[in-house]
């Protein structure tokens, strides 16, 4: 006990440094942030053939890269492709991102036509938007396979050459369903949760390895006006625009943060939920609608089966 005392009092400058250096960042203008340069580098985004996938493939060829987009549909990673700016390089490749050893063929042909992947966005996700025990065990580990595997399977593959340069990024688009638990989303929190838990721990094995060099960036989103989502009723008014929170993750690559919450007022959600008494928290989601939003969802219709899970 005392031993653990002692080490919190160690840790109370770095704390206060930190709280500086965020507090610093905060109020500092976007303009005047330090940011890297992308340019020329090969950026591989999957889910990349409609909502948020697409618009940050439209944000990063801006930057003049190579990108390399990969979604279940590849019609639909034409359409995206005619969007970009002409200025990026562009491949497409057709995966079922939750199919491991497709993904595994994928990125060896990745690796033969393209090159290294420095920047990895595991951004894919489907969701089925029922309560738990409507909600098929097909569709259960769909969600586990497409929401959290493939993030493994995916750095698997491309992690291993960023090892070995020790240098890239790895963008996790996780959401506010990775960090709070929310009604008719169960499988959905879960996979998502799993998420943040792989990035925060693979983040601590690169800090050991003193492995610098590679960044990584967790995003957890709220409500995007993708279709992902479609019929909910926003709680506390908040859906953001795709071209908002594609250009909010791009600003977070280029400044290298590691952890981002769209919109940034929902630090304070976060912190209210760890802080405050149960039952405060419970009053606050009942008064908020969190308990309701999804009672009208429909999510996205597909092009084969309306009953299927929605694709992002």
């Amino acid at each position: 006990m005392i031993s653990v005392i002692f080490l919190i009092f160690t840790l109370i400058p770095d704390f206060l440094l930190g709280c500086l250096e965020e507090l610093v960042h905060f109020l500092t203008p976007s303009w005047f942030r330090r940011k890297k340069s992308v340019s020329g580098q090969n950026v591989l985004i999957t889910g990349a053939g409609s909502g948020l996938g697409r618009q940050m493939a439209i944000e990063f060829s801006k930057h003049s890269v190579c990108l390399i987009m990969i979604d279940v549909n590849r019609s639909s990673l034409i359409n995206t492709e005619k969007l970009l700016d002409r200025s990026s390089r562009t491949f497409i490749y057709e995966c079922d991102v939750s199919d491991r050893e497709r993904v595994y063929q994928v990125a060896r042909i990745i690796r033969e036509e393209v090159g290294k992947v420095d920047i990895l966005v595991n951004n894919a996700a489907i969701v089925s938007g029922k309560r738990f025990l409507e909600i098929s065990d097909d569709k259960i580990e769909k969600t586990m396979k497409v929401n959290s595997l493939a993030h493994l399977w995916m750095c698997k593959a491309f992690l291993p050459d960023m090892m070995q340069s020790n240098k890239g990024h790895i963008v996790s688009i996780a959401s506010l369903a990775g960090v709070s638990g929310l009604p008719n989303l169960t499988d959905y929190c879960a996979s998502k949760f799993a998420a943040v838990g792989f990035m925060e721990s693979l983040k601590l094995e690169l800090d050991a390895q003193k492995k610098d060099g590679i960044k990584l960036t967790i995003v957890c989103p709220s409500l995007i006006s993708t279709g992902l989502f479609e019929g909910t009723k926003p709680p506390l008014t908040v859906l953001m625009t795709a071209e908002y929170v594609a250009g909010e993750i791009i600003r977070a690559v280029l400044e290298e943060t590691e952890f981002v919450m769209l919109p940034r007022w929902m630090y304070i959600i976060i912190l209210f939920k760890w802080t405050m008494p149960r039952r405060a928290v419970e009053r606050f989601y009942a008064n908020s609608g969190l308990l309701e939003f999804m009672d009208t969802f429909r999510g996205r219709s597909t092009n084969n089966n309306s009953n299927q899970i929605q694709k992002t």
